[in-house]
C-alpha cells in the first residue's frame, strides 16, 4: 500500500502477447492441478510457501534495501516476517474449499470456487513482502498468481517468487502456481491484466487507475499512509509512541507510516511535547494554535 510511479518502466516494440500468453497458459495448467485440493492440502501449501519466504527473510530484506534504496535492513526483516506470518495466522481456520457457509433460513449455500489466474502488480516500495502476501491469499483460494514487478526492484520480487516456488516444490505442488514477468514493461503489465482473470494492484494512483480501467475485475490498494487523529480521550503516551514508531520504521517507506497528524486543541501541546521527547523535530508553535474568530 505504498506509493509508486510507472516512470521507470522501459518500453519495447516487441509484442508482449506471446510472452504473457505463455505465462498465463502455464499458470492455468498449474491452477487446474490444484483445483480439487482438499482444505488440508491447501493449508499445507500455504504454510510451505510462506515459511520458505520467512526462513530466508534476511536475504530478501538485504536485496530489497540494496536494489531499491528504500528503508533499512532491520525493519524489512521484521516487516517480511510479521506480514507473512500474520497473513498465515489470519487465514488459519478459514474455509476456502467446498461449502464454506450455509444460511438455511435464507436457503443459501456458499461454495468456494477458484478465480483462476491472478495478476499481481507490485510497487517499487514493497517488492519484498507484497508478493508473498498476495500469493498466500491467491493460493488459499486455489488460484495461480503472476507477479508483475516494478523494474526498479524486479530482482527483489524475483527472489521472493523463487523462494515461494521452492515452497511449492517442497509439498509437490506445481511451481508455475507462482510466476513473475521478466524484464517488466508497461506493455507487458497491461497485457497481463488483459489476459488474467483478476487483477490485484498495490501502488500509487496511476497503477490502481490502470487496473480498474483494464476491463478485468480488479482490487486496487492505493497509498495507505493515513492521517492520524488524536482527540482529548486518547492515551497520549501510547499515541506518541505508536506515531514515532510508525514514522521511523523502515524509514517511513511503509504504508503503515502515518502521513500527517491532527490533534485536538486541548491536548495539542502535551502531544507535541511527547513526540519531541521521542526524537521528533518540531517546526510548529509549541503553544496551542489560536482559534479562528
Amino acid at each position: 500500500m505504498s506509493n509508486s510511479t510507472t516512470s521507470e518502466f522501459s518500453e519495447t516494440k516487441v509484442d508482449p502477447r506471446p510472452e504473457i500468453a505463455d505465462l498465463v497458459e502455464r499458470a492455468r495448467a498449474a491452477q487446474a492441478a490444484i483445483a480439487h485440493y482438499t482444505q488440508e492440502q491447501v493449508d499445507t501449501l500455504v504454510l510451505a510457501v510462506g515459511w520458505s519466504v520467512v526462513k530466508n527473510k534476511e536475504a530478501l530484506a538485504r536485496i530489497a534495501v540494496d536494489e531499491g534504496g528504500f528503508g533499512n535492513y532491520e525493519s524489512k526483516v521484521m516487516k517480511i516476517r510479521n506480514r507473512v506470518t500474520g497473513t498465515i495466522r489470519d487465514m488459519q481456520g478459514q474455509k476456502t474449499v467446498g461449502v464454506i457457509e450455509e444460511l438455511p433460513e435464507k436457503g443459501i449455500v456458499k461454495i468456494a470456487k477458484p478465480v483462476g489466474v491472478i495478476a499481481a502488480l507490485i510497487p517499487t516500495t514493497g517488492p519484498d513482502a507484497t508478493p508473498p502476501v498476495n500469493a498466500l491469499a491467491a493460493l488459499k483460494g486455489r488460484n495461480a498468481i503472476i507477479v508483475a514487478p516494478h523494474p526498479r526492484t524486479a530482482q527483489t520480487s524475483a527472489l521472493a517468487v523463487q523462494l515461494m516456488r521452492q515452497g511449492c516444490e517442497q509439498v509437490g505442488a506445481p511451481l508455475d502456481l507462482i510466476q513473475i514477468v521478466n524484464q517488466p514493461s508497461i506493455a507487458k503489465t497491461g497485457e497481463l491484466m488483459n489476459q488474467a482473470d483478476l487483477v490485484v494492484a498495490t501502488g500509487g494512483e496511476a497503477m490502481v487507475k490502470a487496473a480498474y480501467s483494464s476491463g478485468t475485475p480488479a482490487f486496487g490498494v492505493g497509498v495507505g499512509n493515513a492521517v492520524h487523529v488524536v482527540d482529548e480521550t486518547g492515551d497520549l503516551d501510547d499515541a506518541a509512541a505508536m506515531i514515532a514508531r510508525a514514522k521511523t520504521f523502515d524509514f517511513a517507506t511503509s504504508c503503515l507510516a502515518d502521513n500527517s497528524l491532527i490533534a485536538h486543541e486541548s491536548i495539542y501541546r502535551d502531544l507535541l511535547d511527547k513526540l519531541v521527547a521521542r526524537g521528533g523535530m518540531c517546526s510548529m508553535p509549541r503553544t496551542r494554535p489560536s482559534s479562528r474568530p
